[in-house]
């Protein structure tokens, strides 16, 4: 084993136990951080799994991941009924994801801590023929044992922001030896590629083929969006609806603030508010500045959901004139949902997380205002604000931006054409679905 390697090894055994009391510490507030717990270390007591035919595994991280992998793993279990999938996941939510979309369809584990033996004996378990990592996912021991054992491995709608690189720049010997185990990578632009092979992915290995958050299956959200506005009933949402989508803390404030705005000027506005995290709802339901306004939960129309054509009927609640925040505290319906506003603020961004996909609401051909942290999507959003499709803000000027689009003396002709850029700009990247398979299908036995 090299020296590099050795060290890191001993880096992440010697933080095994802190992995796990940080795991059982948000098992708090997420009882699924500590479900199966074990099998992280590569534990699986009699669990016995198949070791007949092919398996392509796919490790896509938390919600954002599934649902950028979701089109392949479709295509790939109708075009090849043959191979098992087994799908890790890191976060609960994301292995929700996996269950809500996938079901019984593929096999589900939690991905192994990445220490020698708990990758040996995932992969002894598991026996994959072949590996696909999705975006930033670089283990040096998980790519090193793979390819040991004759698994090919690729990355998928790779990406790698400056930040990263830089990172990964710092410790170039060990990440040099972990890109050089990757059979392809499918980068999603060529800043993403150049970086990549600057590190020490083989030039041949690497294609650029946009990315897979470009896939979105509009036929596919206007049935879902007609299935939300069924649950809340006709005319819930014939009113200016502001949605602000994948709120990280320190971002509600302002939020409300701006929202507090546009109520003054529209007293009939209606927030959609959807953190990144819906197990932060109960904090930011407690919130001071939530106090004046009257806020009903997705989750409790979701609960009556297919019990009658009337979900809030089946369950006593409504969505009524009254409401002022729709409180988005579930996962999954984001994209259906986002179909009901008529802007959309994109989270992430006013504090230096780097910003989440904006392309949802671009599918929907609807404005898009953002804060200036938007690295993790830094071409998107550089083609968007070039074309006039999104706006950037900051914390003081939302609010502004915010009632130039819904407000008292908004344009209603400029925000429409705003939004149909942006809807046209989703509409051009085709195609990233088809590189991407042939990407994967590559590698297949």
């Amino acid at each position: 084993m090299p020296i590099n390697r050795r060290l890191y090894s001993l880096v992440m055994r010697l933080a095994v136990p802190v992995l796990l009391l940080r795991l059982l510490w948000r098992s708090r507030q997420h009882s699924g951080y500590r479900s199966q717990i074990w099998h992280r270390l590569g534990f699986y007591g009699r669990h016995r799994a198949s070791r007949s035919g092919e398996r392509v595994w796919i490790h896509a991280v938390s919600v954002g991941e599934t649902l950028a992998i979701a089109p392949l793993l479709e295509r790939l279990l109708s075009e090849q009924p043959h191979v098992s999938v087994l799908v890790t996941s890191t976060t609960p939510t994301g292995a929700e994801q996996v269950q809500q979309k996938l079901g019984g369809r593929v096999e589900w584990c939690w991905a192994p801590f990445d220490t020698p033996g708990a990758v040996r004996r995932f992969l002894e378990h598991w026996h994959p023929t072949l590996g696909a990592l999705v975006e930033t996912e670089i283990w040096p021991n998980l790519l090193t044992h793979a390819a040991a054992r004759g698994v090919p491995t690729v990355l998928l709608n790779a990406r790698l922001s400056e930040r990263s690189a830089a990172a990964y720049a710092r410790v170039a010997e060990l990440t040099r030896q972990t890109l050089g185990h990757l059979a392809g990578v499918a980068a999603q632009t060529e800043l993403d590629a150049s970086r990549l092979r600057a590190l020490g992915v083989a030039d041949e290995a690497v294609i650029v083929t946009g990315s897979l958050k470009f896939a979105l299956d509009r036929n596919v959200l206007r049935e879902a969006n007609e299935q939300e506005r069924l649950q809340f009933g006709a005319g819930a949402f014939d009113r200016p609806v502001w949605l602000a989508a994948s709120t990280h803390p320190g971002e509600e404030e302002p939020v409300l603030e701006a929202f507090a705005q546009l109520k003054a000027e529209k007293p009939n506005a209606l927030l959609m508010l959807a953190p990144r995290h819906p197990d932060r709802m109960p904090g930011i339901l407690a919130m001071p500045a939530m106090r004046r306004y009257q806020v009903v939960r997705h989750s409790a129309f979701q609960r009556g959901a297919g019990a009658t054509s009337d979900a809030g009927a089946a369950t006593g609640i409504s969505l009524t004139f009254e409401d002022d925040v729709l409180a988005i505290d579930t996962l999954g319906q984001l994209g259906a949902l986002t179909g009901c506003a008529d802007a959309v603020f994109v989270g992430g961004s006013l504090i230096p997380h780097g910003g989440h996909n904006p392309l949802e609401a671009a599918a929907w051909c609807l404005p898009i205002i953002s804060g200036p942290h938007t690295f993790n999507f830094a071409s998107i959003y550089s083609d968007l604000f070039e074309a006039n499709a999104a706006v950037e803000v900051d914390s003081n000027t939302l609010s502004a931006a915010l009632l130039d689009c819904l407000g008292q003396q908004a344009d209603a002709d400029r925000v429409t054409a705003m939004g149909e850029r942006a809807g046209a700009y989703q509409s051009a990247q085709e195609g990233v679905v088809e590189r991407q398979w042939a990407v994967l299908t590559a590698h297949l036995p």
